[in-house]
């Protein structure tokens, strides 16, 4: 039987999240693999930390956006324990299985080449990908041009062999770091950062349809893990601060720059043959 630890992330508030996460998971996320949970958190204990297949990792709560573009930091301190196992998946806080889900759906497929896997974003899933929320600044180590990019991935479900996950963590780890260091941070943080790589090594990923990470405010009726409305639990706007209101003017060139100046930066960034290098390897 495979081995595979999942990494689950519930610091601060989130922690709320954890006592109907592992049932569900356990009962019905690949139970055809002999799991453990690893569980980051500043929690002094949690429900369930007895049980065998669990194990209670210190993870100080970090601010946001610190808290989810470090998470591979956290997953990296853990590494000398989680190379042993087969696999390795993140789960975010708030993922709940609606059926049982098997290894052949979710595990990449290495006879084609997959060592990783990672999951499309619901409201991008089929788009033409000049209007996919990649990083577009030219100053991250995870923006995308406007001439490249197929696929938009949520960065809430992801995953694959151990030796390739954790490759993954060390290397977005360290475009991270290079950003901070230069001041930038990426449009969407840790998923900015996991789309670049998408970008540049696709036939290492297993890419799979929005069905395993659909927001549960819009289902499909054929999900097979739903994200939960955090803010039914938890203040999200404590955690990320309140977005700020627009007037008219600001939400009419809002709609014209996400639906209209995607055209123009395609025919800028085709002439300029902007354009990122394909990969083997990390």
């Amino acid at each position: 039987m495979k081995t595979l630890a999942i990494l689950y992330i519930c610091t601060g508030p989130y922690a709320v999240f954890w006592h109907d996460f592992y049932p569900n998971f356990k009962a019905n996320f690949l139970p055809d693999c002999d799991r453990t949970f690893y569980v980051f958190t500043d929690a002094a204990h949690i429900d369930y930390e007895d049980a065998p297949d669990v194990r209670r990792i210190y993870q100080k709560a970090l601010p946001w956006p610190q808290s989810t573009m470090l998470r591979f930091d956290a997953f990296l301190g853990q590494a000398d324990a989680l190379q042993g196992y087969d696999y390795l998946f993140f789960a975010n806080a708030n993922l709940h299985c609606t059926r049982v889900i098997h290894a052949d759906e979710l595990l990449p497929d290495p006879a084609a080449g997959q060592s990783l896997t990672a999951v499309c974003h619901l409201p991008y899933y089929g788009k033409n990908p000049i209007f996919h929320p990649y990083d577009r600044s030219g100053k991250s180590r995870a923006s995308i041009p406007y001439s490249c990019g197929q696929y938009y991935v949520a960065g809430g479900l992801n995953g694959g062999t151990a030796a390739a996950y954790l490759a993954l963590c060390r290397e977005l780890k360290k475009r991270t770091d290079e950003d901070l260091q230069n001041n930038v941070i990426a449009r969407f943080h840790d998923e900015s950062q996991l789309n670049r790589l998408v970008a540049e090594t696709p036939g290492k990923f297993r890419i799979l349809p929005p069905d395993y990470c659909t927001p549960e405010e819009t289902p499909t009726g054929h999900e097979a893990i739903l994200v939960l409305q955090k803010s039914r639990c938890i203040n999200v706007e404590s955690v990320k601060g309140a977005a700020k209101p627009q007037n008219f003017v600001q939400r009419k060139w809002e709609a014209f720059r996400l639906n209209w100046l995607p055209y123009l930066w395609l025919v800028r960034d085709t002439l300029l043959r902007r354009r990122i290098d394909f990969k083997n390897d990390l």
